[in-house]
């Protein structure tokens, strides 16, 4: 939530609107299985399957959005470790 409150953030909208989502679903799911009473209802049963498929298919849609920003990320941490590799195997080369 704090991420969404930064003004400064770029898609600000929509990270919102995926966090609030996410705030939704969960506290529904939550408020069903405080209310639950064992065995379950056929009734209570769809319901909790249905908010945690849906809460699943909010999760997925994340991953699959953020799956581009990791692997930006893994490349540039590669390139820094062989940029730090090769200046290292160049100022050992120097010193010898």
């Amino acid at each position: 939530m704090e991420e969404s409150k930064r003004r400064d953030r770029r898609n600000a909208c929509a990270l919102l609107k995926e966090i609030l989502q996410i705030e939704k679903c969960s506290r529904v799911i939550s408020e069903l299985a405080d209310s639950v009473h064992f065995p379950l209802s056929e009734d209570k049963e769809g319901e909790v399957r249905q908010r945690v498929q849906e809460l699943s298919q909010l999760c997925e849609g994340i991953k699959e959005g953020l799956d581009p920003l990791e692997r930006q990320v893994r490349e540039v941490f590669h390139g820094i470790v062989r940029s730090r590799t090769e200046g290292m195997d160049s100022l050992a080369k120097t010193t010898e």
